[in-house]
């Protein structure tokens, strides 16, 4: 556990310092060689079956999703009188407010140029929800292998959704980048601020 508190906010200033420069990519409207490869590589993997699959992963990041999930995460968690219950609500609208304003700010196209491309909104937002559950379950009772499996398909699942965007051509490489590390940023910066136990004493 004590690895774990003095890697946290290591990792979230990393996790910053790389949105912020994707970010600063993405306001002057500049691409990454890896962009234009990314997007010819899924332009010419295009398949009837995969397309279904993708369009589910893409699904699992919605609003439409993980607010209904929000709620019955929100409710499991105050059944059982867990101390994170109270910050569901506030890690949600505050991951909205977000992505929401760094979209409007960047303004950058997606591949089909329609707009506010950076950063991936279901990226982001998959793992702020889905890396939140992950950080749940080790902090919940449970037997080893159920928390090992949980998260090896929640981790499944997010890079499922970054995969998602990009074969749907919804986004740049880049963006889902941004996603992945603004994400990240927000949900350890997040921790750190709500949880005294990931904060380093004074004397660690």
């Amino acid at each position: 556990m004590q690895a774990l508190r003095r890697s946290v906010l290591p990792l979230a200033i990393v996790s910053s310092l790389a949105y912020l420069i994707l970010a600063a990519h993405a306001f002057n409207q500049q691409f990454f060689d890896l962009d234009h490869q990314a997007h010819a590589l899924v332009q010419s993997a295009q398949h009837p079956y995969l397309q279904a699959l993708m369009r589910a992963l893409s699904d699992a990041a919605t609003g439409w999703v993980l607010v209904p999930l929000s709620i019955a995460l929100y409710v499991y968690l105050r059944h059982r009188s867990h101390h994170a219950v109270k910050l569901i609500p506030w890690m949600i609208v505050g991951a909205y407010a977000f992505f929401t304003l760094s979209k409007w700010i960047v303004a950058r196209p997606r591949p089909r140029m329609s707009p506010y491309g950076f950063p991936s909104a279901h990226t982001f937002g998959a793992v702020v929800f889905f890396g939140g559950v992950i950080y749940l379950l080790w902090t919940i009772e449970m037997r080893p292998v159920w928390r090992w499996t949980g998260t090896v398909l929640l981790v499944l699942l997010i890079l499922g959704v970054a995969a998602s965007r990009l074969y749907l051509r919804a986004h740049w490489l880049s963006d889902v980048a941004g996603g992945f590390a603004g994400g990240t940023a927000y949900l350890l910066f997040f921790l750190v601020a709500a949880e005294p136990s990931l904060r380093l004493s004074r004397g660690a």
